[in-house]
C-alpha cells in the first residue's frame, strides 16, 4: 500500500466510502483526500503534525502527502478520493496544495469550513442516487464546483494558517517559485523580485510570509523535500545521501537536518521505524467497511446541509 492504488469505478473521477475503526500506517497516494469524521475521535497525522479529528470535523490529505491514521474501535470516517488526472484538468499548470484542518483552522473561518461540508453532505447524497442511474453528470458537475471552491478557498500559498489572502500578484509569484526553485540562492533571488514588483523591502516581505506560513520561504521547500524524501525511504532501498540528492538537497546533512526537524527523527530511524513488508502493512491497517448510505444519514442528522455558500 505504498504507495496506495486508488481505484475510480463507473467512469466517474471520484469515489466516496465510510469507514469504521480505522488504524492505517504511513502511506500515500495520487488521489486528493477529504476526510470527514462522522464518529470520533480519530488522529490524523502528517510529518510533524498530529491533527486530533473530532465528530463533524473534516481534514484534507494533498496528492502524495505522507499521513496515517489511529482511532479507537468505534469511529466512523468518510473518506472521498478525487482523481488526480481529475483535478489537474480543472486546474491545469497550478501547484496545488491545500491546508483545511478543523481542529486549527475551522473557528477562525467557519464559513468556508461550512460551505465545504455543505459539498461534501450533497455529493454523499448524489452518489448513493448515482449508484441507481447511468448518468454521472450531476456528479462531476458538482464535483467540479465543489474542486473549484476549496483550491480557492483552502490554497495554502494563498491563506497560509491565517484568513486574510495574499494578492494574486504574491501568489502566482509564490506558487511559481515552489514549481520552479531548485536551491536557496533562486529563492532569495525570487523574493528579492517580488519585493521590487510590490514595492516593499525583502525583509518586509520576508516577514510577511513567515507570518503566514509560520516559516520562512525556504523552509516551507524544504519540508516539501522531506515529503519526498519519507516516500523514499518507505517505498525504495536508496541510500540517505542518493535520497538527499534526489530531494534537492546539496548535501545529506541539510536533509538530516530538516527531516529531524519535521519527522522528529533522522532518515535512517524513520525509516526503521515505519518501513515494512507487504504482509506487515496489512497486519497494521485495519478497518471496517460500512455503507455509503450511513454517512448520508450521519450528515443529515449533523446538520451539514444546512450551510450554504
Amino acid at each position: 500500500m505504498r504507495p496506495e492504488t486508488v481505484e475510480f469505478h463507473n467512469g466517474l473521477p471520484v469515489r466516496a466510502f465510510v469507514r469504521g475503526g480505522n488504524q492505517t500506517p504511513y502511506h500515500w497516494h495520487d488521489a486528493l483526500e477529504i476526510v470527514q469524521v462522522l464518529k470520533g475521535p480519530v488522529n490524523i497525522g502528517m510529518g510533524d503534525d498530529e491533527m486530533p479529528l473530532k465528530a463533524g470535523d473534516i481534514a484534507i490529505t494533498n496528492m502524495g502527502e505522507i499521513h496515517r491514521m489511529t482511532g479507537d474501535a468505534d469511529n466512523e470516517i468518510l473518506f472521498v478520493h478525487i482523481d488526480a488526472g481529475f483535478c489537474r484538468s480543472v486546474l491545469p499548470d497550478r501547484y496545488l496544495f491545500l491546508y483545511c484542518c478543523s481542529t486549527y483552522h475551522e473557528a477562525q473561518a467557519p464559513e468556508k469550513y461550512g460551505v465545504l461540508k455543505d459539498y461534501l453532505a450533497r455529493l454523499v447524497a448524489l452518489l448513493v442516487a448515482d449508484q441507481r442511474s447511468a448518468d454521472h453528470s450531476a456528479v462531476k458537475k458538482l464535483l467540479k464546483e465543489m474542486l473549484v471552491y476549496t483550491v480557492y478557498n483552502f490554497d495554502f500559498l494563498r491563506w497560509g494558517f491565517g484568513t486574510e489572502p495574499f494578492d494574486e500578484k504574491r501568489v502566482a509569484r509564490l506558487r511559481q517559485m515552489a514549481q520552479h526553485t531548485t536551491g536557496g540562492a533562486e529563492v532569495q533571488k525570487g523574493l528579492t523580485a517580488l519585493a521590487a514588483e510590490l514595492g516593499v523591502s525583502l525583509q518586509h516581505l520576508s516577514a510577511d510570509i513567515k507570518e503566514k506560513f509560520g516559516m520562512s520561504f525556504q523552509e516551507l521547500l524544504c519540508y516539501g523535500r522531506c515529503e519526498r524524501a519519507a516516500r523514499l525511504l518507505l517505498g525504495t532501498d536508496r541510500r540517505i545521501v542518493e535520497i538527499a540528492e534526489e530531494c534537492g538537497f546539496s548535501d545529506a546533512k541539510y536533509l538530516i537536518k530538516y527531516f529531524r526537524r519535521f519527522f522528529h527523527a533522522t532518515p535512517s530511524d524513520f525509516r526503521k521505524a515505519h518501513r515494512a513488508d507487504s504482509a506487515a502493512l496489512a497486519r497494521q491497517t485495519r478497518y471496517r467497511d460500512m455503507p455509503l448510505g450511513h454517512a448520508g444519514r450521519r450528515l443529515a442528522a449533523a446538520g451539514a446541509g444546512d450551510h450554504t455558500e
